[in-house]
């Protein structure tokens, strides 16, 4: 098979699996929007009463109000202003009374319902001023809007988490089924020897000039080396050189450990690259399998 048909087939292939796994999250993501969003209007009385009683009584509504004002706010933007360096667990779970994070709520709770009353997005929740509009259509309209800006922004980030998981757990699933189990080393692995023959372990340092991150190693039954894999799904394009740079990189790092003794340095690569890109990988002694052809990394086990 040509360079060229293994770069069509692996954007035929990044395609789908972006296409099947977002509708997916976004329709999930919909649903526990959905959810909270109709708890903050019935503590905010349809938006008109955002205060501090209705923040303290539910923290998770605090998403829900990040998406109600225009601009939209980030997490990590909207925590800022209000002194926090993210708002994440605020959002996540309810916030019980007597905790930390909850002592730290009460100090600005009354900051962030002022804020969000003052930025409302009153093209949306157009019965504010006018309470011929307060009925379920406009209702119905603001929460589909404010619940699919929300569930657009949080399928994309699960998106990407869940991507970089399922290529590495595709990675596992090939060596276990070649034999392979899981390592009991932790630490920072610094000699060839520090993974048995037979092994893999996933999301570990690697000493080289410098300590670096590797998605999965393994020990080769083959040739005994360590096995250095790297996994990169790419979604668009002008991405996929800054992944390549990042490979390549790596191999030239870990390459020059003697410790390591010649580490094998594998690729998976999924999405839209170039052939120079594999050019180039190649040229850093980098080892490439398309995760559509996954079988090629048995050659490296």
């Amino acid at each position: 098979m040509t360079i060229k048909n293994d770069i069509s087939q692996s954007r035929e292939y990044e395609m789908k699996i972006y296409l099947s796994s977002m509708k997916a999250m976004y329709e999930n993501a919909l649903v526990q929007n959905g959810e909270v969003y109709d708890i903050a209007f019935k503590l905010t009385k349809g938006f008109s009463a955002i205060n501090e009683s209705a923040v303290l009584e539910d923290s998770r509504i605090i998403k829900i109000l990040r998406y109600a004002i225009t601009p939209t706010i980030s997490q990590m933007k909207f925590g800022q202003f209000f002194g926090l360096t993210s708002i994440d667990k605020l959002e996540k779970n309810r916030v019980s009374k007597g905790t930390a994070m909850y002592k730290k709520l009460v100090k600005i709770t009354n900051t962030i319902a002022k804020f969000v009353t003052e930025n409302l997005d009153k093209t949306r929740f157009i019965w504010h001023g006018d309470e011929s509009l307060d009925i379920p259509l406009a209702h119905s309209y603001a929460k589909k809007w404010t619940c699919s800006i929300a569930a657009d922004q949080n399928a994309k980030t699960a998106y990407r988490n869940w991507r970089k998981e399922q290529q590495e757990h595709a990675i596992v699933s090939k060596l276990i089924s070649c034999g392979y189990v899981k390592s009991g080393y932790s630490g920072v692995v610094t000699k060839n020897t520090d993974i048995n023959i037979g092994e893999y372990t996933q999301e570990i340092k690697v000493k080289g000039r410098t300590i670096q991150k590797a998605d999965v190693v393994f020990r080769s039954k083959k040739s005994k080396k360590l096995v250095l894999v790297e996994a990169k799904a790419v979604g668009v394009e002008i991405d996929a050189t800054k992944r390549i740079k990042e490979c390549c990189d790596k191999s030239n790092d870990w390459s020059s450990s003697t410790e390591l003794r010649d580490p094998e340095v594998v690729t998976v690569i999924a999405g839209f690259f170039t052939e120079n890109n594999i050019k180039n990988l190649e040229a850093s002694g980098v080892f490439v399998v398309w995760e559509h052809r996954l079988s090629d990394l048995e050659e490296k086990a």
